[in-house]
């Protein structure tokens, strides 16, 4: 079984020094640190991501938002893209680059077309109600594996997902989650991120006994 992830993407509320200073302490147990600046600036997210590089953030670690060129530029590991994006081989074509490119998708159709696009993985949500989706119906757990079922690359799940809500994300068929305000405003966010942790791990060393025992 391939090891479960964790992606944190940022909120869009913090300075790029707090980012940061959490960033620098969470990278190590995390796949992947989305930056996901929307209401940024380009020019000012590029800065970001240097000042981000400069504090010792891997770049392998770091996966930009929307921007296929400026993974290219600073050497991310990961490029994410939004549901509406263009068809990826084009991406791909215009920005050579080794990054991992994910993206957004909210059906089973758009998930089965970005696969044989060549996306590596996608975002499937919301799977809970969340702050950030007020009055949106969550998809729920039902029409994510649903999505996993079709796929054979990570369904990454996110949406109101807590430490205690890892388990049913993944059995029904996701990858790996992803959580924004959940790490980056937590009290202690090492400490948030190691109990993700050890959701993930636990499901799968549980995953690894079934099939051992198969």
């Amino acid at each position: 079984m391939s090891e479960r992830e964790l992606h944190v993407i940022s909120n869009g509320k913090l300075a790029w020094k707090e980012m940061a200073a959490i960033a620098i302490q969470i990278h190590p147990y995390v796949t992947a640190i989305h930056i996901r600046e929307k209401n940024k600036p380009m020019d000012e997210v590029f800065m970001g991501v240097q000042y981000l590089l400069e504090q010792g953030i891997p770049a392998r670690i770091l996966c930009i938002n929307g921007y296929p060129w400026m993974a290219t530029a600073a050497g991310l590991g990961g490029l994410h893209l939004p549901e509406s994006s263009p068809q990826l081989l084009t991406i791909m074509e215009s920005y050579q680059s080794a990054h991992r490119t994910g993206v957004s998708v909210h059906s089973t159709e758009e998930a089965v077309k970005r696969e044989s696009e060549g996306a590596d993985y996608v975002l499937y949500g919301h799977i809970f109600a969340t702050g950030s989706k007020l009055g949106v119906e969550p998809r729920g757990l039902e029409q994510l594996g649903n999505v996993a079922r079709h796929v054979t690359i990570p369904v990454i799940a996110i949406g109101g997902i807590t430490p205690a809500k890892v388990r049913s994300v993944l059995a029904a068929g996701a990858s790996g989650i992803a959580v924004m305000s959940g790490i980056w405003e937590a009290d202690d966010p090492v400490e948030t991120v190691k109990a993700y942790i050890r959701e993930l791990q636990q499901e799968e060393t549980r995953g690894e006994r079934l099939e051992a025992y198969e």
